[in-house]
């Protein structure tokens, strides 16, 4: 078995699409998964798990919706990948880890469409896009900027989910 990490988009924000993590776990568990932690409440999951990431995505986003009535994407990652996204994270190791996100993506990322975002409306927020992964440094931070998700996804033609940087690297611990 591998382990594999399932990052979840938009639960328990402001009080919107609520999946309590204990609740996770042991649906997840009952679902067969196995050795399952979760980080935090923003949805970082990692299971132990012989499927692939397509197959193991849609288990999970069809058992929150089953369990919880709540319909999100999952994103699914080896957790051995996450020290190789980190190595290539062009931030600065001045900058503060909460403005620097890795937006995980789905599906390949159309890094032509990412390029093509016009940098001008987003002064100060740095954009760079590999296949796997949209890295932004956020001059002063995601809530402040206008460059969204929503944004990126349009860019890049497919669903992403953001962790900041300290997220991140607590990823490689579960």
């Amino acid at each position: 078995m591998k382990r594999s990490l399932i990052l979840l988009r938009g639960i328990n924000v402001s009080g919107h699409n609520k999946v309590p993590m204990a609740d996770l776990r042991a649906a997840l568990t009952d679902a067969g998964l196995v050795n399952v932690a979760t980080y935090i409440q923003s949805g970082n999951i990692a299971v132990d798990s012989d499927a692939d990431a397509k197959d193991l995505g849609q288990l999970v986003e069809q058992m929150v919706l089953e369990s919880f009535d709540v319909r999100v994407p999952a994103v699914v990652i080896a957790q051995s990948e996450i020290q190789s996204i980190l190595n290539n994270a062009p931030f600065s190791t001045d900058a503060d880890p909460a403005y620097q996100v890795i937006y995980f993506a789905g599906d390949p990322v159309d890094t032509a469409g990412v390029a093509a975002i016009d940098g001008s409306k987003y002064p100060g927020d740095d954009i760079t896009a590999t296949a796997k992964v949209i890295y932004v440094s956020y001059e002063n931070g995601q809530s402040k900027s206008k460059l969204t998700v929503n944004t990126l996804e349009r860019a890049a033609g497919c669903n992403l989910t953001g962790r900041n940087l300290r997220s991140t690297v607590k990823l490689l611990s579960l």
